[in-house]
């Protein structure tokens, strides 16, 4: 996998090559092929050597950060989503959650004291698709959730996950009410 840095350094380093080819350097000559090919290469060495690094080979040494830190147990009424770290809202019936239209359940959210926490949040997208690796920790999990994650081609509309049926799909977030799911980092 990638890291951010080097997906950013390669889009960079191509814009730059499509600038030298196009004859556009800062000092107004026209760069060679040789050149670009050579810039071109360079990147590629790059990328392949983040990758390598990434990839840790049987027999070798793990990766020299490998986190090892646990969040804290999950206060009553929560369930610990361990990748990425995650506090859900079991959804129980000391702790119900309700069905409301995305803003209302953006403030319910905010207002929302769980556990003697509080600062809960709607989840994002990838968040409420991972409820399906719990979902026998938590209740009421079947049927859609609302997200936080605007739809990218039209952000007048919001993502809702069904995460144990896998569906998904986006409407405005005002149009129907849905179930409420807090979640919050530990």
């Amino acid at each position: 996998m990638r890291s951010p840095l080097v997906r950013s350094h390669r889009v960079v380093g191509l814009f730059v090559t499509a600038l030298l080819a196009a004859g556009c350097d800062s000092g107004g000559t026209s760069a060679t092929k040789a050149e670009t090919k050579a810039e071109t290469k360079a990147e590629t060495k790059v990328e392949t050597k983040a990758e390598t690094k990434a990839e840790t080979a049987p027999g070798k040494a793990p990766p020299f950060a490998t986190p090892t830190a646990k969040p804290p147990p999950p206060p009553e009424g929560v369930a610990l989503l361990e990748r990425p770290p995650l506090y859900v809202q079991r959804c129980d019936e000391q702790h119900p959650c309700p069905t409301l239209t995305m803003p209302e359940g953006e403030t319910h959210c905010r207002e929302l004291e769980l556990g003697n926490r509080d600062s809960w949040r709607l989840p994002d997208r990838e968040e409420a698709e991972a409820f399906a690796a719990i979902k026998d920790q938590l209740d009421q999990v079947e049927g859609f959730h609302w997200t936080r994650t605007p739809y990218s081609e039209d952000p007048g509309q919001t993502w809702i996950i069904d995460p144990v049926g896998g569906f998904k799909t986006s409407i405005p977030p005002t149009r129907k009410p849905f179930l409420i799911r807090c979640v919050q980092e530990p």
